[in-house]
């Protein structure tokens, strides 16, 4: 079992959206789906291998995990997170590396985000999940090279943890 630390910092946990925000437009390294409805996604530039599995690993790693998610392709879904057929799911969220992420918009009224690539892609994240919690969070976003991330959730809203 892990326990998240709350860290305190003089810069509030949403400077590091921003900071995300402004590298953009990033290129997707990576995006590919997770266990349980989760999906991954690697944006940036190589940097080293995990030391355990000897992937690359990139400059930033955003994991979506405890919301509804839905993908866009020229206004039409083309996949959510309820989706049965995993290899299909698979197969559609590689279609993103090689795209570029353009735009992360937050909603603060309703906690919903708005990821948009190149080629149409939209991924739509919100919290009206099935058994979800305002405590739980949408999203991790790690850094490389820093020992904290940026999680979301309605109720703790920006916040880094470790």
């Amino acid at each position: 079992m892990s326990a998240i630390h709350y860290l305190p910092t003089a810069v509030p946990a949403k400077n590091r959206f921003e900071s995300f925000k402004a590298q953009l437009p990033l290129r997707v390294a990576s995006a590919r789906l997770g266990y349980s409805g989760s999906v991954t996604f690697d944006f940036g530039d190589a940097q080293t291998r995990d030391t355990i599995t000897d992937e690359p690993q990139y400059d930033w790693h955003l994991w979506v995990y405890m919301c509804d998610w839905d993908l866009y392709k020229d206004n039409s879904r083309i996949l959510w997170r309820r989706e049965s057929d995993n290899a299909l799911a698979g197969v559609v969220l590689e279609q993103l590396t090689g795209e570029t992420l353009i735009s992360f918009e937050y909603d603060e009224a309703d906690d919903c985000f708005l990821m948009v690539f190149t080629g149409g892609y939209q991924l739509h994240m919100d919290p009206d999940f099935y058994g979800f919690e305002p405590k739980d969070d949408l999203f991790m976003l790690f850094r490389h090279g820093e020992s904290d991330c940026l999680s979301y959730s309605p109720e703790r809203r920006f916040y880094r943890a470790a």
